[in-house]
């Protein structure tokens, strides 16, 4: 059983809740009105002019072709990063409840992401991965892919969310 904490004054409880609240209130709900505001309004390029259009804006933008591909894009990108993250994860930790061979390039492998800064994990993918030097883009040109994901949104795509894949996994 627990025990449940009891303040003497009433007021306390309200007192010490309220810096998060003002900083709730200053940094988030704040600046979201602000934004939701100003994106039901119309400005010229000087901000001189002010026309509220209601939701004309949020029209426009749902029916533009480009900014709903970018919405499918995103999601495809955040469901294949979750899946394939989550995956190999659970795999990496079913492996790791029980003894196996090679256990110290396993614990290698899974501190590897953690060792290497952003930066240098890019240049790294992007060296392994170059059509004409990478190590990965000429074995996969061995088994019949061409692999060039300058050219190919589809590579693009596949490429970066192994790269993001693999900064979650650990």
């Amino acid at each position: 059983m627990q025990k449940r904490v009891v303040f003497r004054q009433a007021w306390l409880p309200y007192l010490l809740l309220a810096p998060q609240i003002a900083i709730t209130l200053v940094f988030f709900i704040w600046p979201a009105s602000q934004a939701l505001w100003q994106s039901m309004l119309i400005q010229d390029a000087f901000g001189l002019s002010v026309q509220f259009v209601w939701f004309e804006n949020f029209e426009r933008l749902f029916h533009n072709a480009d900014y709903v591909h970018s919405i499918k894009v995103t999601a495809v990108f955040s469901l294949a990063v979750t899946a394939l993250g989550l995956s190999i994860s659970l795999l990496l930790a079913a492996m790791a409840d029980h003894v196996i061979r090679g256990a110290t390039a396993y614990k290698t492998l899974l501190i590897w992401p953690y060792a290497v800064a952003p930066a240098i994990a890019g240049i790294l993918w992007l060296f392994l991965f170059n059509p004409s030097v990478g190590i990965i883009a000429y074995l996969l040109k061995g088994i019949g892919i061409d692999w060039n994901h300058q050219i190919s949104g589809g590579q693009a795509m596949t490429l970066v969310v192994i790269a993001a894949a693999w900064k979650q996994i650990s």
